[in-house]
């Protein structure tokens, strides 16, 4: 089931405290290793008042999502909050 994961920066954290953090990476090894994979299928940054990034995930369920999204640094470490919902193509 494919699932869209919104994440927005955690209130407390900055967008430059969140660069800094990055160091000039766009996704950690272990985000790239899913997209490798095949398990994050698309993946980019928000860009407008609401910091933070969507991604497009395969996954079994719900709690399968947000178990593989636990492996990611930035996410396990809370510097976003997550919403994830299942979606389906308009026409089967």
């Amino acid at each position: 089931m494919k699932y869209l994961v919104n994440g927005t920066l955690s209130p407390g954290k900055s967008r430059e405290a969140l660069l800094a953090e990055m160091a000039g990476r766009t996704l950690s090894d272990e985000a790239w290793e899913f997209v490798r994979k095949g398990v994050i299928t698309e993946h980019g940054y928000k860009i407008g008042a609401r910091p933070g990034f969507v991604l497009v995930m395969e996954g079994d369920s719900e709690d399968a999502v947000r178990s593989t999204l636990a492996r990611i640094p930035l996410l396990r470490d809370g510097w976003f909050k997550i919403e994830i919902d299942p979606f389906s193509p308009f026409l089967p």
